[in-house]
Parts: structure tokens; sequence; C-alpha cells
């Protein structure tokens, strides 16, 4: 019997290798919680770990959406055009996660009228110690369950999926106009929501 034959990796389909290259540095990597500055992708560097993108240049976010953490339903990210939206990327077995989880439910209790928060839990293989975190810290916003982090990789080129915790902020128009790398303090995220609600 001949042996299977595999395909060299400069063959192989580009999805497949997208994948391969985002399991390898989910698997290499830990919590992230450096401070990145940085100006490609229109990003433009500010306070360690946060940059800004100007009205003028910010792009389109992608859509995320997935299971919901609470079983039985869909989340997306569609679904609530029209208000400022955070995105925060997070997991249970992250202490930066831990420590900035109340300044999240802060800021999002302060921003209830302007703004929608949606977490996304990823690196959790079971969703309970997920659901465990989301009821110690009194969670009010709903998270997307998403293991693999396939629900992000539409953000390969903005959001580094190495680095979690991690928080994107996008503007009432759908574009992406913020993001902090690591953790984020309650008066941060709600004066960056105001000023962005603001068409700042």
């Amino acid at each position: 019997m001949m042996p299977a034959r595999v395909l060299p990796v400069r063959m192989w389909p580009a999805p497949v290798l997208i994948v391969l290259l985002l399991v390898v540095a989910l698997l290499l990597s830990g919590c992230g919680s450096g401070d990145v500055n940085t100006s490609q992708n229109g990003f433009v560097g500010g306070e360690p770990g946060l940059t800004r993108i100007d009205p003028a240049k910010r792009k389109p976010a992608p859509q995320v959406s997935g299971q919901a953490l609470a079983a039985g339903k869909k989340l997306s990210t569609g679904a609530y055009h029209g208000k400022v939206l955070v995105l925060n990327v997070w997991g249970s077995w992250c202490p930066p996660c831990r420590k900035e989880a109340p300044d999240l439910v802060a800021a999002s209790k302060q921003t209830r009228s302007t703004a929608q928060f949606i977490g996304v839990n990823i690196r959790d293989s079971d969703p309970a110690p997920a659901r465990a975190y989301v009821r110690a810290f009194d969670i009010p916003y709903p998270s997307i369950y998403d293991p693999d982090g396939t629900a992000l990789l539409p953000f390969a080129g903005d959001l580094p999926l190495s680095a979690i915790p991690a928080t994107l902020v996008i503007d009432t128009d759908g574009r992406i106009a913020a993001r902090v790398i690591g953790t984020v303090t309650t008066t941060t995220l709600v004066q960056l929501i105001n000023d962005i609600a603001n068409g700042k």
C-alpha cells in the first residue's frame, strides 16, 4: 500500500494556513498585558496601550457573530448599529481580564444609554468557567463564546489575537475608532465612548 501523499506547506490553501497560524499563536501566547503603540492600519499611538483613529481615517469594522455564552441564542455586532459598540476580548483564565472586569462593568453601566458592550470569550474550552466568571463579576452585557478564536479572524489585521485582554471601540457608523491592548480603566473607557459618541 502506497503511503498517503502530504502536500508541502507552501501548497496548502490560504484559509488552512490562516487557521493553522491562529491556532499556533493562541497555543504559544498567554495573557497579554503589555503596552502597545502602533501607527499601522491607521492607528495612531497615544497613551500606553491606547490607540485612537481620526474620524476621517476610520474603516468599517468587520461584523462579529457567534454562539452566546448564555446558551440558546446567537449574538452579532451587526444588531447594534447606531450605538457606540465596545468589543472586549477576555478569558476566564486570564488574570489581567479579572483585574479589568470591574472597570468594564462600571463603564458599561455609566454609558448604557450611549454604548453597547459585547464580550468575546476565547480559549475557554469549556463554557462553565466563563459563565462562572460572568456571575462572579456580575457582568451585565452579553458575550460571544469563541473558544478557538475564529470569530475574531476578520480582525486579525487590527487586533493582535495574542494580546488579551483587548478592547475595540466602534463608532455609531460601524467604524473602528479606538483600541486598547491590555487592561482598560473605567475613566479611560467612559471618556473614549463619550468622545466617539460626540464625533471625535
